[in-house]
């Protein structure tokens, strides 16, 4: 049986952590705005657009007198590199406060603010604190109009918002997701290798079948394939709780797999019918709030991932 890995979208993401490290730019910019809504109240919180002229050194705003920035580190398996990137983010974007003072001050209206929060998905360097707190009495110092005599510069990390994240993880998954369709080009991409390894497992997996029926089913195999990836990197991207849960539950039943392998008297294909309706139940369970046909794609592409990976070693039916 192949070693197990993550599928290649996913590296970098510690599913064995508490919290996420490894974030796109945008996802964690939604991410982020979540969390500071719980905390301040989704009424109190105001996003600052960045399509015209830019955000201004400001992702959003609270009425209590906070102005967060987020940033998601390229590098957050380096703590030199991260800790660098997120000094850097800093030292460009606070003196934003001084040099776009009249579009902020606009912005702000009366409002007075006391604090500027780099808000990043983790902080693992304590040199990145003093430096951001030195930036922000350098800009407190300018005594702009929008900013009050306390204001101070700070990094946060998910580990300041836990109890927000404990919120958002107990929180409905909302509207139904929206997943990416599968298209004639993204199955013609995969490669001879994969189509010529389906094509052998799926001939011991259903010897009598006919040539036609088989290749029917190596097409259906692909397509499930892809909507599956799709589906894991949407959740990951909006419910990246969701996501752990769905990647517990398929490692649980493939760990299943490789302590009892394919042995006893089940062809292979009441294996696969066994296996799916494992995983089938299994996500269900975890992923209450989520679709029963976001359940099948992740079910059935994880099969097709299975058999690619060749965790199914079964003989052929007698």
């Amino acid at each position: 049986m192949n070693q197990k890995v993550l599928p290649q979208s996913f590296e970098g993401v510690r599913v064995d952590e508490t919290y996420q490290r490894h974030w796109e730019g945008k996802a964690w910019q939604r991410r982020a705005h979540l969390l500071v809504q719980l905390r301040h109240g989704a009424q109190n919180v105001q996003i600052v657009p960045d399509k015209v002229r830019g955000d201004a050194g400001l992702e959003f705003f609270t009425t209590d007198g906070c102005l967060y920035q987020c940033f998601a580190p390229e590098e957050p398996g380096n703590t030199a590199k991260a800790s660098s990137a997120m000094k850097q983010k800093a030292t460009r974007d606070l003196p934003k406060l001084r040099d776009k003072q009249d579009v902020i001050s606009g912005i702000l209206a009366s409002l007075k603010c006391n604090r500027w929060i780099l808000f990043c998905p983790f902080l693992d360097d304590k040199a990145v604190i003093a430096h951001i707190r030195a930036k922000g009495i350098e800009i407190r110092n300018l005594h702009l109009p929008f900013l009050s005599n306390d204001f101070e510069a700070l990094v946060q990390s998910q580990e300041d918002f836990a109890i927000e994240i404990a919120q958002l993880r107990r929180l409905p998954i909302g509207p139904e997701l929206i997943i990416s369709p599968t298209t004639d080009e993204a199955v013609g991409s995969k490669g001879k290798e994969l189509v010529e390894m389906l094509d052998e497992k799926l001939g011991r997996a259903f010897p009598k079948a006919s040539k036609t029926r088989r290749v029917a089913f190596r097409e259906a195999y692909i397509k499930n394939l892809i909507r599956r990836e799709n589906t894991l990197e949407t959740l990951k991207t909006d419910h990246p709780v969701l996501w752990e849960r769905a990647w517990q539950t398929i490692n649980a039943e493939e760990n299943r797999l490789e302590l009892l392998g394919a042995a006893g008297t089940a062809s292979p294909s009441e294996h696969l019918r066994e296996s799916l309706a494992r995983i089938e139940v299994g996500l269900a369970k975890d992923l209450p709030s989520v679709a029963h046909s976001t359940i099948s794609d992740l079910s059935s592409g994880t099969l097709s991932d299975w058999l690619m990976r060749c965790p199914l070693d079964f003989d052929s039916d007698p």
